[in-house]
C-alpha cells in the first residue's frame, strides 16, 4: 500500500503543477492527495481481491 500510496501523491503533485512554473512541493501534494486517497484505495483494494480471486479460481480448475 505504501507503494500506491506515494504513487498517487506523485499523480496529484503532477496534476497540480499543470499551468505552474514550477513544481508544486511534494508536502502540499501530500495534503492535496490525502482527500482522495480512501476512494482510491478501495478501488486497489478491490482490483487486488479480484486478481486473487481469479488466480485462485484457475488454481483450482488446473487442479481438476
Amino acid at each position: 500500500m505504501r507503494k500506491d500510496w506515494f504513487d498517487h501523491v506523485a499523480k496529484t503533485r503532477k496534476k497540480m503543477s499543470r499551468g505552474k512554473k514550477g513544481q508544486v512541493s511534494h508536502v502540499a501534494a501530500m495534503k492535496e492527495a490525502s482527500v482522495t486517497w480512501p476512494k482510491v484505495k478501495q478501488k486497489l483494494l478491490r482490483k487486488k481481491a479480484r486478481e486473487e480471486k481469479k488466480l485462485a479460481k484457475e488454481k483450482v480448475i488446473e487442479n481438476c
